[in-house]
């Protein structure tokens, strides 16, 4: 494990801070963080989040915008730039023939395979920071009820 560093002040701390706006910082740093690991491979974290579901298995886009929060838009503008590099295939889904289901082509699933050790060392590092797997165990709990709190509000 390394070394504790001091606390710095929370933006909480500062005048006007709170929890919406501690989000908003931390999701910027978890943003350069990730961008910095995931730059050799050419996907961007976002892409990457979208990448690990089709790893997983082909969806919708609407399944994957409802999986990792993301507006339609947004999903498909991902989808538009991974198909133009090979990466997805598009397939008229059987359920809802208005619909694609998507895929990782095999060049897909290299550059998830190409990102994904990268995102592990990330992973491992951030756990070993906050104190082991339990402790960031722990902060995934936390973040759960973060969620559910905020979706909550959005959708009453």
């Amino acid at each position: 494990m390394s070394e504790r560093r001091p606390r710095r002040p929370r933006v909480l701390d500062q005048r006007g801070g709170n929890v919406v706006l501690d989000l908003f910082v931390l999701h910027q740093h978890v943003g350069g963080l990730l961008t910095a690991a995931l730059e050799p491979t050419g996907v961007t974290p976002a892409q990457y989040a979208v990448y690990s579901q089709l790893g997983q298995r082909d969806q919708t886009p609407s399944e994957l915008g409802r999986t990792l929060g993301l507006p339609l838009p947004t999903v498909s503008g991902y989808l538009a730039a991974m198909e133009r590099r090979g990466d997805i295939t598009r397939t008229r889904s059987d359920r809802d023939g208005r619909s694609h289901l998507v895929a990782l082509t095999e060049v897909g699933r290299a550059r998830l395979e190409e990102a994904r050790p990268r995102m592990r060392q990330v992973v491992a590092a951030l756990n070993a920071e906050l104190g082991g797997r339990d402790a960031a165990e722990g902060v995934r709990d936390v973040l759960a009820g973060l969620d559910d709190a905020i979706r909550a509000i959005v959708t009453p």
